[in-house]
């Protein structure tokens, strides 16, 4: 009789938590691992086929603080248009704020939104070059083309007469003269190579820049052909300072990364390189060492060329080592009207300096100023990465060097105004004088589009948006078989097979460069729908829409990409990157793949230019760089790519 009560009731209860079951959401049916994973995939159910964006998380994370604590959603795309302002980084910026203010035939522009922003200047390749030569540099003023010789912004050259155009000057002597300002300009490849093979018979330096972003896209092929077999060369990595630090010696192993995809893809033999350098043009870093290396291995023997492609930083270089010890003294001040040698094609000068010759006694009194530099360098050193450590500050985490005078002895110039002493002032370099005769020159030459560079498709704004103006923070992300990454609208890398669950990538981008992971089978229909938005970010619509149009889209290399890792001995496998892959000016990824495992990847850029698998990594323990997987997402915590976990 109990046992018939007792199961009836049983019967009731279930009967009854059933009931409930059926009436309930799947968040309160589900246990709360369940619960938590189901509001996960809610956030994106406005955006059908993504299951990760960095610039949506950004945004919600955002949002989190504010209005929408209790939204497990993300707001359609339009709703999140009018916060871009609110949500995106300040642009990285190196152009003087309203700088075409200084030209008096500048009136402001307007446009459909209101006005346009006088930072940058529209080009406008549409309008025809005139035939008037820029009074600073020769180059036949044009609006064209912000990479080209002779530019300055449509809002100022359309419009002018002959007359007017001929007190005008380009934008790069402007800022040259104005701002102390030196911007690369770009010549046509045929020409690059006629006028550097000129100095194939000169006992002459390649100093050959390259940017540690971008290589080996920022590498010239061929050069080797271009410079004669015979050349010496000093090899510089710039912009050191944004590489992430994973170990103490990480500097040593990216120079032998540099070295390395040097030989193989600028054609020169080992034996031409004579030193290879680390610098940061910006911070300064490895300049005096530079200058050490070059006194005491090329000495006096020949003329200097600083060579490379654009944007790699030869003209930030030049400004440096003007105003160094490498440069005469009384020659500082009056170096930039000192333009000779005019290149084919276009009237444009290349800018060059007289080497300070570096005697015994020379060398022996800057050593000396240097010793004494450097034990309070080194307090000041320590005392930086302590306060990146407190406040974790990458600005303070990075490579910081000062750049000093030991001789001081320039030339006094008379006031222009004593007329009573009847002297003019000097403004120039008079190279006609005896000691300038036999002297030694560094050149700085116009930069070459490298093939593989982005830079031709691209404004300014959205080139400088690439352009990271912070220690370089890699964010790690797990990609399954038959997913996509998206990295902005420069490049997509699809994971066609896989031998393991999941594969482990690390982003080397600008924070301002958003990605997302997507279905391969609908990676089209995403870039598609999200194309000038802010969710890919580059490019930008701007207003201009024809923007869009003369995007040439993504297309993928011929042959696919096949990774394999065996199984290895080593201690740290399974912790070392296994490869790169670089993705033209946009950044790259690095792989990090278990013992005896095997990836297929197929990856896409426009024309399918700038993809190249790098072996070993740059970066190749930048696991201790990233934090825990998060729960029911694809990504990792980001953590201090200058601390890494032991």
């Amino acid at each position: 009789m109990l046992r018939t009560r007792f199961l009836k009731k049983l019967n009731e209860n279930v009967l009854c938590v059933w009931k409930r079951l059926q009436n309930t959401t799947p968040n309160e049916k589900h246990s709360f691992r369940q619960r938590v994973w189901h509001a996960a995939r809610q956030r994106y159910a406005n955006y059908e086929h993504v299951h990760y964006s960095s610039y949506l998380e950004h945004f919600f994370g955002q949002r989190m603080k504010f209005d929408q604590r209790n939204s497990t959603a993300f707001p359609p795309l339009d709703a999140l248009k009018p916060l871009d302002s609110e949500l995106a980084a300040p642009k990285p910026s190196s152009y003087p704020p309203n700088w075409m203010d200084d030209y008096e035939f500048y009136k402001g522009a307007s446009g459909e939104g209101g006005n346009i922003d006088s930072q940058y200047g529209t080009a406008d390749a549409t309008e025809p070059p005139s035939t008037v030569p820029c009074n600073g540099c020769g180059a036949h003023l044009h609006c064209a083309s912000s990479s080209t010789p002779g530019y300055i912004p449509s809002e100022i050259f359309i419009g002018r007469t002959n007359t007017e155009l001929q007190t005008i000057t380009c934008q790069r002597c402007h800022f040259l003269k104005n701002y102390n300002i030196a911007l690369d300009v770009e010549v046509p490849p045929s020409a690059y190579v006629e006028t550097i093979s000129r100095i194939q018979d000169k006992y002459a330096l390649a100093i050959i820049i390259v940017d540690l972003l971008d290589f080996p896209s920022s590498i010239w092929p061929g050069m080797q052909q271009v410079l004669g077999s015979k050349r010496p060369v000093f090899l510089v990595g710039n912009k050191v300072d944004l590489l992430p630090r994973d170990c103490n010696s990480y500097l040593t192993h990216v120079k032998s990364c540099l070295k390395q995809q040097f030989i193989e893809h600028g054609g020169f033999n080992a034996l031409n390189i004579k030193n290879v350098s680390l610098i940061s043009a910006k911070t300064g870093f490895g300049i005096e060492e530079l200058i050490t290396q070059l006194h005491n291995i090329w000495e006096y023997k020949g003329d200097v060329y600083l060579v490379g492609c654009t944007n790699v930083g030869k003209s930030s270089l030049f400004n440096i080592l003007l105003n160094s010890d490498y440069c005469r003294p009384e020659a500082t001040e009056l170096v930039r009207k000192a333009t000779t040698c005019a290149w084919p094609g276009t009237t444009l000068q290349m800018l060059r300096f007289p080497i300070l010759r570096p005697s015994d006694s020379r060398v022996y009194t800057r050593f000396k100023r240097l010793l004494m530099e450097r034990e309070p360098r080194a307090a000041q050193e320590k005392l930086r990465r302590e306060q990146a450590k407190e406040s974790g500050s990458q600005t303070s985490a990075q490579l910081i060097g000062t750049v000093g005078r030991t001789f001081e002895n320039r030339v006094d110039v008379e006031d222009a105004f004593a007329m009573s002493s009847g002297t003019q002032p000097i403004t120039t370099l008079n190279e006609r004088k005896a000691e300038y005769r036999k002297a030694r020159w560094v050149y700085d030459t116009p930069g070459v589009m490298q093939p593989d560079q982005l830079t031709p498709l691209l404004t300014t704004q959205e080139l400088l948006q690439l352009q990271p103006t912070k220690m370089l923070k890699p964010r790690a992300v797990r990609l399954a078989a038959n997913m996509s990454l998206l990295l902005g609208g420069l490049a997509r890398v699809d994971l066609l097979e896989c031998n393991r669950d999941w594969l482990k990538l690390f982003v080397f981008t600008a924070e301002t460069l958003p990605f997302l992971i997507a279905d391969t089978s609908k990676a089209e229909l995403v870039y598609k729908r999200y194309l000038g938005t802010s969710v890919l970010g580059v490019p930008m619509s701007g207003g201009d829409e024809t923007r869009l149009q003369r995007w040439p889209g993504l297309q993928c290399m011929e042959m696919d990409i096949v990774i394999k890792n065996g199984a290895s001995d080593d201690s740290n496998d399974g912790k070392q990157l296994n490869c790169d892959i670089t993705l033209s000016s946009a950044g790259w990824l690095g792989l990090l793949m278990p013992e005896n495992s095997e990836c297929t990847l197929r990856v896409w850029t426009p024309q399918a230019t700038g993809i190249y698998v790098r072996k070993p990594a740059l970066i190749p323990l930048a696991d201790r760089l990233v934090g825990k997987h998060i729960r029911h997402s694809l990504a990792y915590n980001t953590s201090k790519p200058f601390v890494f976990r032991k």
